[in-house]
């Protein structure tokens, strides 16, 4: 009887313990649960904060973090320059020509996207103007006067017509001393590989390039005398005495050759078309028209003067 007691007692407990147990794992299970929870909600609040835009990493010209005027432009008050150098502008914003346009004596906007120059006409006191590896052509380009420059570099541009040219830059600078043109179609000057590929060319081809190059450079030299270097070379003696005796025969040649009409396929099939021809321009069926053909005639001597002298003596 006391051992059955015992039993009873024992598997009593037994069933609490095992209650009580699958109680705390449950509330573990839904501690975990939470806790899980709350760190989802952190990680996704985290994940939120990091998507969130900050403008220093935007774009220069985004609409949150604007471009200034200015931010390109660079001024330097010791050498009175002002410098924007490959920032594809084709146009000098006005802030920065109410800035600096009246104390700028050298301005340098090389590698832009200029095609023409009308805001240059704001710098008036400028010295000297430097417009390498630009857009700049014969039809748009009016060169503003400026009397005080005395250097113009427009190497790498796509002007074409150096007559043209030449003319604008004499009446727009006439204190112009340094001048250079290389890398457009108007100056001749190219530069030739000496690989072994070209050696069989080379001097040939120099020497006409040498010699198309030299009239370019006489020509210049006479339409502006206040040139002292042409093309990054020293204009001597000897080219301004050729200059001054050649200059305005070479002008008055190679402006006549330039105003001569072009024979191209257009013109050719024009000019075919005013060529003479016997035939009727128009082929209207109501106006006469005339006709050649064979008809049948026998001669019965009526009307002959063959033997209007012959007398019958002579017979």
């Amino acid at each position: 009887m006391h051992s059955l007691s015992c039993f009873f007692l024992l598997h009593h407990h037994f069933e609490a313990l095992t209650t009580s147990s699958d109680i705390t794992s449950i509330d573990s299970g839904n501690i975990n649960n939470e806790n899980m929870s709350d760190e989802e909600t952190i990680t996704t609040t985290e994940e939120v904060n990091i998507t969130e835009p900050h403008t220093d990493d935007l774009p220069a010209n985004s609409a949150i973090n604007p471009i200034e005027d200015e931010s390109h432009f660079i001024y330097d008050e010791d050498s009175q320059r002002l410098t924007c150098i490959g920032s594809n502008y084709d146009d000098i914003p006005q802030r920065i020509i109410d800035l600096y346009a009246r104390k700028t004596k050298i301005l340098d906007i090389s590698k832009n996207h200029f095609r023409s120059l009308g805001c240059i006409k704001n710098f008036p006191n400028l010295e000297e103007l430097i417009l390498d590896d630009n857009q700049l052509e014969d039809t748009q380009t009016r060169f503003p006067k400026l009397p005080n420059l005395q250097t113009l570099m427009l190497n790498k541009n796509r002007f074409q017509d150096i007559y043209k040219l030449v003319d604008q830059l004499r009446q727009a600078y006439p204190m112009l001393v340094y001048l250079s043109l290389l890398g457009n179609e108007a100056c001749p000057y190219r530069i030739i590989s000496t690989s072994s590929n070209e050696t069989d060319l080379s001097a040939f081809a120099q020497n006409r390039l040498e010699e198309e190059y030299q009239r370019y450079r006489h020509l210049l030299i006479f339409r502006i005398p206040t040139l002292k270097f042409l093309d990054a070379r020293e204009i001597n003696s000897n080219e301004r005495r050729i200059a001054t005796q050649l200059g305005d025969i070479l002008y008055s040649i190679a402006e006549t050759k330039q105003k001569q009409p072009s024979t191209n396929d257009e013109e050719k099939t024009m000019s075919k078309k005013d060529l003479y021809t016997p035939l009727p321009s128009t082929t209207d069926k109501h106006r006469g028209r005339t006709s050649i053909s064979k008809i049948r005639h026998a001669y019965n001597g009526d009307g002959s003067q063959g033997n209007k002298f012959v007398q019958d003596k002579d017979l």
